[in-house]
């Protein structure tokens, strides 16, 4: 049995719980001062009474709390570490590299840097791993494993960071703000809002899911749509001549440039 502990509760900790609950190989724990007893008691998981306890009584430790609490959380954890140095840090915190969390924590300990997206709550997310150079394989190997459970992941340089946390992880707000368009525009149309909504939210899950299991490209779905001179073709001409690749180019850019106030 694999014991993960999270110290920090909030929603992307919650979707990694539940993206790992109903693993009978993995058990979960949460210390959280402010909601970890009412997280764990609505997820079914065990709740600790410190980050310490959390620390000692896991394999794996997820950092989950704001970035500038890891000070603290570091200086609180500093006995658990010297007892249990064997504990894996997976930290999730943002714009906090592995030599910061090494510098806070301790250079001897296995710390990977990771960046899931909320979609891992439900087993379709993506997430971004890194790792210092001298990790051993196998230690990579194993926790990639156990981030496979929640959809896709990558090992990536820590400096494309930036660009995955636009991209994945504010992804899904934008890929929403889409499907809320699509909604829209069938509600215009006479569509009632249930179906409007359905129809809307099916349709974007459908393509990428079909993508995903055809191993079809987003272009290469596109086409297979679209009839030259069709109906599929003049709207989508229309989302060309609205420049939609540079909107979304844009779109990014702005994310990470909020992002980078941050760090």
């Amino acid at each position: 049995m694999l014991t993960i502990g999270f110290i920090g509760a909030g929603n992307m900790a919650q979707a990694m719980m539940q993206g790992w609950s109903g693993n009978p190989e993995v058990q979960l724990t949460v210390y959280s001062p402010h909601s970890g007893k009412q997280v764990a008691q609505k997820l079914g998981i065990t709740a600790k009474d410190s980050a310490m306890e959390v620390w000692l009584a896991s394999d794996l430790v997820v950092l989950a709390t704001p970035a500038d609490g890891l000070e603290a959380t570091a200086k609180e954890l500093q006995p658990a570490i010297l007892m249990k140095p064997s504990v894996i840090v997976a930290s999730v915190l943002g714009g906090i590299s592995l030599a910061q969390l090494h510098q806070a924590l301790g250079e001897q300990l296995i710390i990977t840097r990771t960046l899931p997206n909320v979609n891992v709550g439900v087993k379709y997310g993506y997430t971004a791993l890194a790792f210092d150079a001298d990790t051993d394989p196998d230690v990579k190997g194993a926790v990639a494993a156990l981030f496979l459970e929640f959809g896709r992941t990558d090992e990536l340089p820590e400096e494309q960071f930036g660009a995955v946390s636009a991209v994945a992880g504010s992804g899904p707000a934008f890929v929403a703000a889409f499907t809320e368009a699509l909604k829209q525009a069938a509600m215009k149309n006479g569509i009632t809002e249930e179906i409007a909504a359905r129809l809307a939210e099916q349709t974007v899950a459908g393509t990428a899911r079909h993508m995903i299991q055809a191993k079809k490209t987003p272009l290469t779905l596109a086409n297979e749509v679209m009839t030259p001179g069709g109906s599929t073709a003049a709207g989508y001409d229309v989302l060309q001549k609205g420049d939609l690749n540079q909107l979304v180019l844009d779109t990014i850019a702005a994310t990470m440039a909020k992002n980078a106030e941050f760090e």
